[in-house]
């Protein structure tokens, strides 16, 4: 009879477990994700004249440096579900899901990329929870 071990360290980070497939999913989307926001929140910031015609936000300074945190952020939550970090698992999931409402809210202004959003989104809280179970 074979059992399996599982070592911890300290922050939450395990070793001997191999990333499930929906992990690495969700990690790599999570990440390519957060580096879209970055250069997105960098556009925002540095050219504004950019996303003129596409106005949705009032104060594109502000908003470029709220994609920007939103988008490090990401890449950090990326970083730790590689690492095997449960806090990593936790973090994506809350970005995600947060990104899927604010997707939604979207769904009027930019109908066919708001559901992609929320599509996506939704897909990355599935592959970092049900998908990853055996991960934890």
């Amino acid at each position: 009879m074979t059992t399996a071990r599982m070592d911890s360290t300290a922050g939450g980070a395990r070793t001997g477990i191999r990333l499930s497939g929906w992990g690495a999913f969700g990690g790599v989307t999570l990440g390519a994700l957060g580096a879209l926001n970055v250069i997105n929140g960098f556009t925002a910031i540095d050219h504004g004249s950019y996303f003129k015609s596409h106005l949705i936000y009032t104060n594109l300074t502000f908003w470029g440096w709220v994609f920007l945190v939103w988008g490090v952020m990401q890449l950090i939550a990326a970083g730790m579900i590689f690492a095997h970090s449960a806090t990593g698992y936790y973090l994506g999931v809350c970005l995600a899901g947060t990104a899927a409402i604010l997707w939604f809210f979207m769904l009027f202004a930019a109908p066919l990329p708001a559901m992609v959003g929320v599509i996506v989104s939704l897909l990355v809280v599935y592959a970092l929870t049900v998908g990853s179970q055996d991960s934890f």
